[in-house]
């Protein structure tokens, strides 16, 4: 009758024991990976679809811009980059129709109307935390995110403008206040901060950062802190099947501390047909 086990009888359970606690381990990891994959992609896949739903039901072009960030640059070896994807929706909005220095109106919309204003410490309305996309055609975005130009700030400028009507064989004037957008200044030395009179102008309604190690596209990732790339431009149109996608990939820092693509993640995709 045997009273104990022997010494490699015991090292066997052992090793079985840690195979077993591997293998536990790594199917908890690849669980929890895949269920940060299917969220982050069904995330993105949700701007995508919504924008493409703006674009019906307002009748209005809309576009998606996709593109990666630096939030954190790498000083030295022990400190690595953070990269992370990011998703910018935009709606065409109006058309600027009339320019003067920096204060861009549309005489064609009811500014006022149509944002929320506050007034500041001088008493003057304005508008905080909007910005403005130049929109001219959706055909030719391309791969260039014309990105807010007027900054982050939007203000209204008063005046007035006199309008002259005839009626009853008299010239009747009224008064009618003009709001604006007003530049607060860019890299552009122009006036007008290089808008021109009929630029199409566009207003952001959805933004999505991706989870941090996630970005769009596999190829090379930006280093510098704010600086942007990989910026690709998906178009949806009123009248057109909105059917797009953009790829997703994982990534984790090289021997130099920046970002290095390892796998693919999935994909968002607005394969949703028109539906008429």
């Amino acid at each position: 009758m045997r009273k104990g086990f022997t010494l490699l009888e015991l090292l066997a359970v052992v090793a079985i024991m840690g195979m077993l606690g591997v293998a536990a381990a790594a199917s908890y990891g690849a669980l929890t990976n895949g269920m940060k994959d299917r969220g982050t992609c069904a995330a993105a896949t949700a701007v995508m679809r919504g924008a493409k739903e703006r674009a019906r039901i307002d009748r209005m072009p809309t576009v998606v811009y996709c593109y990666n960030v630096c939030i954190r640059e790498s000083k030295n070896q022990d400190d690595s980059s953070i990269v992370v994807g990011r998703m910018t929706a935009i709606r065409r909005v109006g058309r600027i129709s009339y320019i003067r220095d920096r204060y861009l109106f549309d005489e064609f919309a009811d500014l006022e109307k149509s944002y929320a204003w506050t007034n500041d410490e001088n008493d003057l309305k304005q508008m905080r935390g909007h910005r403005l996309f130049k929109y001219n055609d959706e055909r030719s975005v391309g791969k260039k995110m014309e990105y807010s130009i007027v900054a982050d700030d939007v203000y209204c400028d008063d005046q007035m403008q006199m309008v002259t009507t005839f009626s009853g064989g008299v010239n009747n004037r009224t008064n009618i206040l003009l709001s604006a957008f007003y530049d607060l200044g860019t890299s552009d030395r122009s006036p007008s901060g290089g808008w021109k009179i009929g630029d199409g102008y566009a207003a952001e309604f959805a933004e999505l950062d991706l989870p941090e190690g996630y970005v769009f596209g596999s190829s090379a990732l930006p280093r510098r802190e704010g600086q942007i790339s990989e910026v690709a431009a998906i178009c949806f149109d009123p009248d057109e099947d909105a059917n797009d996608k953009v790829d997703i990939y994982v990534t984790r820092p090289n021997a130099q501390g920046y970002p290095q693509a390892v796998r693919k993640a999935g994909e968002a995709t607005a394969d949703v047909s028109k539906g008429v």
